[in-house]
């Protein structure tokens, strides 16, 4: 049998081989997977020997991610706001830079409802990382996650029980509002939303990993990718109080059309936060 610290070895040598970005650390996560440790304690287990199951299924977890499988789906979870999500084939995978805006939107929250109750919408919420992330951490609130994907909507309640927040939460499938424009009026404190705003000519550009794994409409906005950002910057006043905020992340490309989206509005555009890359990633609105 194999001591981890051999296999870890070879592991980065194929991943380098198969040109995989960050052969180290994808490494260590696979190990960490079947170790049932953090990918920051397998050198705890440095000299341990694997046993022939485990071989098995870490052989079976990198064959997947040879195959192009992104790491998230192979390893069926993912770390968000220092959280950990349930991550299924099919449904968006939460990227780092949406933590850039959630951060701040968090602080807004943490800010105005220390002690009364606010209402939150997590609109296109995927995994419901961004709506279960603010329950979380912000138990104040009540929040509902919208997306137009059933499967989406079941892994989303799936997780918001595994942390605990559910009760917290709605969850509905929805083509964005429609949902709500149909039963008694609900009016937000706050709409966050991810949604999908890269353009139809782009999609073929992207990665295999993508195109051949995640979900097309979860990313694709139209021609233009800002089909359903038009939609919402138009309807979203309807759902919020007065001095109401909708934050809404985009490309940085898009930061100027949204913009004048916005002067023929109820909103005024707010301010633009910038990713840790230092590009415009999120534009925040307040219900004029």
């Amino acid at each position: 049998m194999a001591k981890v610290r051999e296999i870890w070895r070879d592991l980065v040598i194929t991943l380098r081989e198969h040109h995989l970005s960050g052969p180290t650390r994808e490494a260590r996560f696979l190990l960490a997977e079947v170790l049932s440790t953090s990918p920051s304690r397998i050198y705890l287990f440095w000299d341990h020997e694997i046993g022939r199951e485990k071989m098995e299924k870490l052989y079976l977890l990198l064959q997947d991610r040879l195959n192009g499988v992104p790491l998230q789906y192979v390893l069926r979870e993912w770390e968000f706001f220092s959280l950990t999500f349930e991550m299924k084939r099919g449904v968006f995978i939460p990227r780092l830079d949406t933590e850039s805006w959630v951060e701040e939107a968090l602080l807004t929250l943490r800010t105005r409802f220390k002690t009364e109750t606010g209402i939150v919408c997590d609109l296109c919420c995927g995994s419901g990382v961004i709506g279960i992330t603010a329950a979380y951490w912000v138990p104040n609130i009540q929040a509902y996650g919208v997306d137009i994907s059933t499967e989406a909507v079941n892994l989303a309640l799936k997780n918001a029980r595994k942390l605990g927040v559910d009760k917290q939460m709605v969850f509905v499938q929805s083509d964005l509002f429609d949902f709500f424009k149909s039963i008694a009026v609900v009016q937000f404190d706050m709409i966050l939303c991810n949604p999908p705003y890269v353009k139809e000519d782009d999609w073929s550009t992207l990665s295999p990993e993508i195109t051949g794994h995640e979900s097309k409409i979860a990313l694709v906005g139209g021609h233009d990718g800002l089909d359903l950002i038009r939609r919402i910057i138009n309807d979203s006043p309807q759902f919020l109080k007065k001095d109401g905020l909708l934050y809404l992340e985009h490309d940085p490309s898009q930061v100027d059309a949204i913009a004048d989206f916005a002067i023929y509005s109820s909103f005024q555009l707010d301010h633009v936060i910038s990713d840790y890359q230092q590009q415009p990633r999120a534009t925040v609105f307040i219900k004029k």
